[in-house]
């Protein structure tokens, strides 16, 4: 198989997109292959898909792992092949969620903002001896660490394998949280993996924490700047107490170059 493909956001935490139509069952075999190229160093692979709904395009990880990040690149990944330099809203379908996700890029400044989708619930949960607060994307779960630094890998590792598999979600994180400076550590589980990955950028963990303040501390309107290991997220959740309209996620988005190997 002849496979095109392209890299997007920083070193040492690429996604690989996808562009060349890849049987489903063939693709977490493929995906696999890719993220064992120790030239890219790629943490994750989706596939660019013809939309499905009302999007422009689609994007689909192995076991359905959702990925604010992913959503962005994806539509920057669109404008760059149209030709589109300026400013533009494009509706991305992610497989998974019932609705496209509006994506205002900008791929002159490399900037993009996802409105990503609302959470299907926010609780606080008993989690390595602590309880926590825990949001729930389609496709992700995160707990919000507020104890200080987050636990040892090794103790880390099968709390989130366990709060997947409680929530019924592919996926997990540990969002090492400083409510008073703003200050986040993401740390990842996927989906038969055997060790974690710590990223320097979690769009979705910023935009949970975003939201639990919303929902959780009287407040119906919460702007958070989460400072991540990879830079600033900038998120905003809309709504009231109780019951969120709107959440987005603001950050940096590049592309890398486009790649051509034969499997």
């Amino acid at each position: 198989m002849k496979l095109s493909f392209q890299t997007a956001g920083p070193a040492g935490d690429l996604t690989i997109l996808v562009h060349t139509a890849v049987p489903q069952e063939e693709r977490e075999a493929l995906a696999q292959r890719l993220l064992a190229l120790p030239e890219l160093e790629a943490s994750r692979v989706y596939f660019l898909l013809p939309p499905a709904g009302d999007g422009v395009i689609r994007l689909e990880a192995p076991h359905g792992v959702f990925s604010g990040n992913a959503l962005a690149f994806g539509a920057l990944s669109f404008a760059a092949a149209r030709g589109v330099r300026r400013e533009k809203k494009l509706p991305v379908e992610m497989a998974g969620l019932e609705q496209a996700c509006t994506v205002h890029v900008n791929p002159l400044a490399g900037h993009a903002t996802v409105d990503l989708p609302l959470p299907l619930g926010a609780e606080k949960v008993p989690f390595l001896g602590q309880t926590v607060p825990v949001v729930v994307f389609p496709g992700i779960v995160h707990a919000l660490w507020q104890e200080g630094a987050l636990p040892e890998d090794g103790t880390l590792l099968p709390a989130l394998q366990a709060l997947a598999q409680s929530w019924d979600c592919p996926a997990a994180g540990a969002m090492g949280w400083n409510f008073r400076t703003q200050a986040m550590t993401p740390v990842l589980w996927l989906p038969g993996e055997s060790s974690l990955r710590h990223r320097p950028t979690c769009s979705s963990g910023a935009a949970a924490a975003a939201a639990w303040s919303a929902l959780r501390g009287g407040q119906g309107h919460r702007k958070l700047d989460v400072r991540q290991p990879g830079g600033v997220v900038q998120t905003a959740a809309v709504g009231q107490p109780g019951a969120l309209r709107r959440l987005t996620a603001s950050f940096p988005v590049s592309l890398g170059p486009t790649y051509e190997l034969t499997f």
